[in-house]
């Protein structure tokens, strides 16, 4: 059976779950929980004080900033809740509010709940979780740091969990936590390393050069990241030599999605510079992927695996942009 007073321990627990680890959307459900949310608010407030609307409003406000914000709350409906459940009263013309003491707080809660400092223990909690959420995301970064490179040197038949683990520095157990299977790891590592990929790219562009200067820039700088041994082009020449980057990777469609959609504003702007002749632009998508991506790719795969391929010059990058161009010509 439920201990009919919340305790001390009860009560710094549930603050901490509702506001530290944003649990709360909306005025809760469960009747303890609204007085616990009740409660802080009053022991934020000053007994035998008399508030207007506006300092009452204001107090609540900076209640809800000192919880960080909660989703699903405000001032006005916080303020109305309070009188309903007689923490709060006012005068009938609602120009004066006050707190009853001692309220509801005798029934629902044990005194030493008093002692607690509400935005301490919740600034301290919400730390703590901010610092443990952090070292998630980087554990899991580190995770796929090393599934990128072994996967961009072995492929996903050649790489194991266990040497990505050992890479990682981490327990096999450690990447079905956060990655469900190896197909799974594969995926996230293609997809984290193609948005990177693509934020890099939109980075780079510059709308006001000419298409062929952005294109051009574009390719000169996917060069580079051979040239730097950059695992993540690497894996990504892989997947498209190997796949030809047709539908192997389902979670990948929405950024090859974002991709088509960058590049068909590429040449929707050229277009209405002049710069090049009317066209499909759906279909001047295709060309350019076919020419930059299907052949320069498993181009510049072979290149990575072979001694005897020297990598193309920036003149060599050049002529290959032109002669692409020349099929986009007015």
């Amino acid at each position: 059976m439920q201990n009919k007073f919340i305790t001390r321990e009860e009560f710094e627990q549930r603050l901490i779950e509702l506001f530290a680890q944003n649990r709360i959307s909306a005025y809760p459900r469960k009747r303890r929980d609204r007085h616990i949310l009740l409660k802080s608010i009053v022991m934020s407030l000053n007994n035998g004080r008399d508030y207007t609307e506006t300092e009452i409003n204001e107090a609540i406000k900076a209640w809800l900033t000192g919880m960080h914000e909660p989703r699903g709350l405000d001032h006005v409906g916080l303020r109305r809740y309070l009188v309903d459940e007689g923490y709060l009263d006012r005068s009938r013309n609602g120009s004066r509010y006050w707190v009853i003491d001692p309220g509801p707080s005798a029934k629902w809660f044990e005194p030493e709940v008093d002692a607690v400092d509400v935005f301490k223990v919740v600034d301290e909690a919400k730390e703590n979780y901010d610092k443990s959420r952090r070292k998630r995301g980087e554990v899991r970064q580190k995770i796929l740091d090393s599934a990128t490179e072994l996967f961009a040197e072995k492929g996903f038949e050649g790489a194991s969990i266990r040497e990505i683990a050992d890479k990682a520095g981490v327990t096999v157990p450690n990447i079905y936590y956060y990655f469900k299977d190896k197909e799974g790891l594969y995926q996230a590592t293609l997809k984290t390393n193609v948005d990177w990929f693509m934020d890099l790219m939109s980075r780079l562009d510059d709308r006001n050069l000419t298409f062929r200067e952005r294109f051009l820039a574009l390719g000169k700088a996917k060069i580079r990241l051979f040239r730097e041994n950059n695992y993540a082009i690497k894996l990504w020449a892989r997947e498209w030599m190997d796949h030809g980057g047709a539908g192997v990777v389902p979670k990948l469609d929405l950024t090859f999605g974002k991709a088509m959609k960058w590049i068909e504003q590429m040449l929707a702007d050229a277009m209405e510079k002049g710069e090049i002749r009317k066209m499909n632009s759906k279909v001047g998508v295709w060309y350019l992927l076919a020419n930059a991506f299907l052949y320069g790719a498993p181009f510049l795969s072979k290149w990575k695996k072979s001694k005897e391929f020297e990598p193309p010059t920036d003149e060599e990058v050049e002529e290959f942009v032109d002669l692409i161009m020349k099929g986009l010509e007015k």
